[in-house]
């Protein structure tokens, strides 16, 4: 795999190889096996979409499988740290999280009501302001799973109602409640690394033989790995009533470069 230095750092370019390191290509025979009910491809156009397998599969293979995303995923970090471009991408974008929420936590029409020209809701204007805070204007690939990471913590942020009626000018001052910061703040992690395991299995996919049979067509190794991730992070909620020296909102920024690798596998204690 080319560093972010040869191929175009990830965070910037629209361009996407995908894992290519030794570590992968053990993934990528795990998450397949050729022939079973599926046969043999008959025909060039057969092969560059794989047949799925009869169904899900089990929980200790989705361990397996998964833990196996994961030292993938290692080896090539600690091989190449600007791999993907993925980790400083993951860095810029959870700041920009802990900045605009920290924000909202002073008070939740911080994005202030759309202008008149806007043509949608007032929901809808909240979701594209808080999504460019968190997300900025890259087009990478990295920077889109980032983005849709945002969408769905905009998304967690309205389910809430003060954030919704806030949002709606339906109340003159309201903030946002420290345990909802403390959600959405892990749920950005694991959310993201969710995408990145999503693309790197259909990446894989591609790469491999003809007639493979695709074990996981429902998704179940992406989604175990955002379940590790999320139980990697701590909550600085907790965290802060053993620090009275800084907010919770200070404590989270200060933390992120650690949650960030301990997100991707990278330190102690995020062992599967």
């Amino acid at each position: 795999m080319e560093s972010a230095a040869e191929g175009g750092d990830m965070g910037t370019s629209i361009r996407w190889r995908g894992p290519r390191g030794a570590g992968w290509t053990t993934f990528r025979r795990s998450i397949g096996q050729l022939g079973g009910t599926a046969g043999m491809a008959r025909t060039p156009e057969e092969i560059p979409n794989p047949r799925q397998g009869d169904g899900p599969i089990s929980q200790r293979g989705v361990r397996t499988r998964g833990q196996r995303f994961f030292d993938a995923l290692e080896e090539e970090l600690r091989a190449d740290p600007e791999a993907f471009g993925l980790r400083d991408t993951m860095r810029a974008g959870a700041s920009r999280l802990v900045r605009a929420m920290n924000e909202l936590r002073h008070d939740l029409a911080a994005f202030g009501p759309p202008p008149a020209e806007w043509t949608g809701s007032d929901t809808e204007w909240f979701m594209s302001e808080f999504v460019t805070a968190v997300a900025g204007e890259r087009t990478g690939i990295i920077d889109a799973f980032v983005r849709r990471s945002a969408t769905r913590c905009a998304e967690e942020l309205l389910n809430d109602p003060r954030v919704r009626r806030a949002v709606a000018g339906q109340t003159r001052s309201s903030s946002l409640a420290m345990d909802l910061f403390c959600s959405v703040y892990r749920l950005f992690f694991a959310d993201i690394v969710t995408e990145f395991a999503k693309a790197a299995v259909a990446e894989q996919v591609k790469l491999a033989l003809p007639g493979l049979v695709l074990i996981d067509p429902g998704g179940q190794i992406p989604a175990w790995v955002g379940e590790q991730v999320a139980s990697w992070i701590p909550n600085p909620c907790e965290q802060g009533k053993d620090d009275s020296d800084r907010s919770v909102a200070d404590l989270a920024a200060d933390l992120v470069g650690d949650n960030v690798d301990r997100a991707l596998g990278l330190t102690s204690g995020t062992e599967t």
